[in-house]
């Protein structure tokens, strides 16, 4: 039995026997395709051939043939290794990604310069995205990054807007939305995020409104009745900085083992740590080995803690940020 290696937009493989379909091998090995019809009638999984060759309706395609930009692979076979391009495509775990308009539905303070912002998607389509991932606030040509605070449940997105006086971009941002009844998104962004539950305690290290993600991936935790240790360390200045209080007690009242940790870095409080947020998580870690990290901050934030679990025997592997990736360091 002949098998070969399908190449889809140049990253992602799969492989396909000779006598099956290419959409179908794709499907099975957890591709979405973009199709209806299935009979090569409708022209939604149209694509390009880039290498190799296929079987088509009894008619040998090779990349490079006036035909090969119009392969139909819902009855394309494959006759040899093969690089295809098609549009809508998603790998294994990949979601497709949307540029809509949203409508603004609310705006409220909480505190002295944090805003919540509430979105509405349009109706009509089904728009995923994992918790923990990002969109792109698509205003004035510019594209501006925030973090989806929500787990995806409905319509809804929340997010979480940090405006003080250092921060001219952010208040114009909301300035905007305070003026506007829509605002264009693109969503969803971001390789690290929570869909499935981990098989590993999960610790959480946050400053700021990093922890916006931080809640989208606790929410999908309590929706899959997570039953391994969950620990949040959210780092602030002052009690001022700090917002949605009441939301740890109440993970510990719908996660099996929930423990939330508050650290203050610049003032003395009975109910909070004092110190560098990481810090507090240092001295809580017995088995640096065993959790599972997401941090969620600043650049130089995140990469401060990085070096500080690695220093302490964490596997940097067990280390998430979308940090790493849209601000690595040299």
């Amino acid at each position: 039995m002949t098998t070969f290696t399908i190449t889809v937009n140049g990253k992602d493989t799969f492989p396909c026997r000779a006598e099956q379909k290419i959409i179908e091998a794709g499907q099975q090995a957890g591709f979405s395709f973009p199709t209806a019809c299935r009979n090569g009638n409708c022209l939604r999984c149209e694509g390009g051939l880039t290498s190799g060759h296929v079987l088509q309706k009894n008619h040998t395609i090779h990349a490079g043939d006036a035909g090969s930009t119009q392969v139909l692979y819902c009855v394309a076979y494959p006759l040899s290794d093969c690089e295809i391009s098609v549009t809508d495509v998603t790998a294994p775990g990949e979601l497709p990604v949307h540029t809509l308009n949203c409508q603004i539905v609310r705006i409220e303070s909480l505190n002295h310069d944090v805003s919540r912002a509430w979105l509405q998607l349009p109706a009509g389509k089904r728009i995923h995205w994992h918790a923990g991932q990002y969109l792109m606030l698509n205003l004035h040509g510019e594209c501006y990054p925030f973090s989806i605070a929500n787990a995806c449940q409905g319509r809804q997105i929340e997010l979480h807007i940090r405006h003080g006086d250092d921060n001219s971009a952010a208040q114009d941002i909301m300035a905007s939305l305070n003026s506007d009844s829509t605002v264009s998104v693109t969503l969803p962004a971001g390789i690290r995020f929570i869909d499935q539950a981990p098989d590993q305690p999960v610790w959480f290290i946050c400053g700021s409104t990093g922890f916006a993600p931080v809640k989208a991936m606790i929410e999908r935790l309590v929706a899959l009745d997570f039953q391994q240790p969950v620990r949040l360390f959210w780092g602030a200045r002052t009690t001022q900085d700090l917002y949605l209080p009441d939301l740890p007690g109440q993970w510990t009242e719908e996660l099996k083992d929930f423990e939330g940790t508050t650290a203050l870095s610049d003032m003395q409080h009975p109910d909070h740590q004092q110190g560098l947020v990481h810090e507090a998580a240092l001295a809580a870690l017995s088995e640096p080995h065993l959790p599972l990290f997401f941090l969620g901050g600043s650049p130089p934030m995140a990469w401060a803690v990085f070096d500080a679990l690695v220093e302490e025997g964490v596997p940097a592997n067990n280390i998430h940020c979308d940090v790493f990736d849209y601000a690595p360091r040299d």
